[in-house]
């Protein structure tokens, strides 16, 4: 685990702390969509951590959601991104009319649902407003055609697809005329830019003609130095002056000074102009305001978009914000619990549903993003057949565990993977497990048990340690400090027991009930069946499944080459596999225990 990885791990269990605490007011509880886009009937989004992703391809409706919950609020609609037009018409009866419905806690505590309904052409086909409770939505009807009142919460929305600067909202996107002065886009800029600088030197508001320059904003301290975090700069200041200098239309122009040059958006990167935006927008947020999000990753390179996602978790905490983010990154879904992770799915016909807890690492399969072998957690086992086995359990479940693990063999036995063990002690690699045959199977020792004076002692701890692998800790290979002639370090030695230990005791495990990996997979009913079926008479079969393994491959190719030994395990496998036993399930649970402990 890296020190940014412990650093967000710490910031989410804060998060979590302060949330199961009660501690974010006027929080909105989830949003319910009966009819609403493109989104399946009935879709539902819990707000079960305060920052939420949305994740999912392009057009599987996140932003359509983003823009549902942004209407939640008093004051807010939905219909300023969703209206009709002769083009794109909302088709809508009484029986479907576009709407959503979300909760919040009252201050008794109860849930509170406000239903928001498209009203249509009497007011207006972007007209979106509060409606009495209605049952068939599963609504509770309220006495006297009363109902309870909007949240009051302040919303602040981000499109990074569309955030543009007043040098690109004019360079890129707005007509332009020749003129006597103006022969060219860069002549406009370049003559008025002069107003511009004299704002950035004055610090004061500036007017020319009918256009007008607003005081700078100068980033705060506490701001810069977040800029410069996710960015990986040096800025020394930071201001935002909004004008419409250029054109009719309003813009924003960033103004960045540093040790050796000064310079606008103009020439900085879109990713710079975002981040800093992005930064000013959310410092400057009130505590508990609703956050939206779509795509902030724009432009952003992987460690910028993992400095920013512990940018948003810090503002989180610190102002109790409620954040809600569409996102394809996996920095922001990479570290985040499951119930903080909305993945949304192709359904009937055009729509989409929206699964509400989500593994990160189906999240990346979704979003068209693969986990490299390097990245995967290891499980080592004794030999081939047990790695068939779990690899065989994995290609059934097609889960997120299938895409977590992957499974290696080191030949040497259960004492080569004891001695490997060492290197992942002191490499702290605690994505790496073993898994031994039952038959070496041997009670483990929690450190945590230990009494003081076994806990102090290289004598008492080695016998623990001989105990569960036959090895003493000399023999293990722990490179000691002075080892070549005194003996070594002893608080060291006792250090990387005790590590030893406390891996063995979270990292190793055997096969289930004490069975090697051919009493898993052996069954004398199922391989009779088998011959049968195959014109071949069965065997007389013995105590040793090994043996027995032997004899069905023989009986049924004729010879016992590796191969044919090989396809014979991988029938047996397959059987295993297919009657999900309890040896099925105990491996299953094994394989959720792993997943519990690996580190993202």
């Amino acid at each position: 685990m890296n020190k940014k990885t412990n650093e967000i791990e710490k910031l989410i269990a804060a998060i979590h702390g302060a949330y199961t605490g009660n501690l974010f007011k006027n929080y909105i509880e989830y949003i319910r969509f009966p009819f609403y886009k493109n989104l399946e009937l009935e879709s539902r989004i819990d707000f079960n951590f305060p920052l939420t992703v949305l994740v999912g391809q392009n057009g599987s409706g996140k932003s359509s959601a983003l823009q549902g919950i942004y209407g939640m609020p008093e004051g807010y609609s939905p219909g300023n991104f969703w209206f009709s037009t002769k083009v794109d018409t909302i088709e809508d009866d009484e029986t479907n009319k576009p709407c959503l419905i979300y909760g919040y806690k009252g201050e008794d505590g109860d849930i509170k649902e406000v239903l928001k309904t498209r009203i249509g052409q009497a007011k207006g086909t972007h007209y979106w407003e509060p409606s009495r409770p209605i049952k068939k939505y599963g609504m509770e009807i309220l006495k006297r055609g009363a109902r309870h009142p909007t949240i009051k919460k302040d919303v602040q929305y981000l499109d990074f697809r569309s955030e543009l600067s007043a040098y690109d909202k004019f360079f890129y996107l707005s007509n332009f005329n020749v003129t006597k002065t103006f022969k060219s886009r860069q002549d406009l800029i370049r003559i008025k830019s002069k107003h511009l600088r004299e704002t950035i030197d004055s610090g004061k508001e500036k007017r020319h003609f009918s256009r007008k320059i607003e005081k700078p904003i100068i980033l705060d301290a506490d701001s810069l130095n977040a800029v410069n975090t996710i960015l990986g700069k040096d800025y020394l200041e930071c201001k935002l002056i909004t004008h419409n200098l250029y054109s009719s239309v309003k813009g924003l122009t960033v103004y960045f000074r540093t040790n050796s040059i000064n310079y606008s958006e103009a020439f900085a990167g879109r990713g710079e102009f975002a981040v800093v935006r992005l930064v000013y927008e959310i410092t400057s947020a009130k505590p508990y305001s609703l956050i939206l999000l779509d795509e902030p990753e724009v432009s952003l390179h992987p460690g910028a978009q993992e400095k920013l996602l512990e940018f948003l978790l810090k503002q989180t905490l610190e102002k109790k914000l409620q954040i809600v983010l569409s996102t394809h990154s996996p920095k922001f879904v990479r570290y985040l619990p499951e119930n903080a992770i909305k993945l949304f799915l192709p359904s009937i016909g055009a729509r989409f549903q929206i699964k509400n807890s989500c593994h990160y690492l189906e999240a990346f399969q979704h979003i068209g993003q693969e986990l490299s072998t390097t990245n995967k957690k290891v499980i080592y086992v004794e030999d081939n057949l047990a790695k068939n086995i779990f690899d065989a359990i994995l290609s059934d479940l097609n889960n997120e565990l299938a895409l977590m693990f992957v499974v290696n063999y080191l030949p040497g036995g259960a004492g080569t993977l004891f001695s490997k063990a060492v290197a992942y002690t002191q490499e702290n690699e605690h994505d790496k497990f073993i898994v031994l045959d039952g038959d070496q199977f041997k009670e483990k020792v929690d450190p945590s048990s230990l009494t003081l004076k076994e806990s102090k002692s290289i004598t008492e701890l080695d016998k623990k340690i001989k105990e569960i692998t036959g090895i003493s800790f000399k023999n293990l290979g722990f490179a000691i400090d002075g080892q070549a002639t005194s003996g070594g370090n002893e608080a060291q030695k006792i250090d990387y027991a005790i590590k030893y230990l406390n891996y063995i005791f979270n990292n190793l495990d055997y096969f289930p009930n004490r069975k090697t990996p051919e009493d898993l997979i052996w069954d004398s009913d199922y391989a009779n069946k088998f011959l049968v079926i195959q014109g071949k008479q069965p065997p007389t079969y013995s105590s040793d499944n090994k043996e027995n393994i032997k004899l069905f491959t023989q009986t049924f190719t004729g010879e016992l080459s590796f191969s044919s030994h090989t396809t014979c395990c991988k029938i047996l496998v397959d059987e295993f596999v297919r009657k999900k036993n309890g040896d099925y399930n105990s491996i299953l649970t094994l394989l959720n225990t792993f997943k519990s402990k690996t580190t993202k």
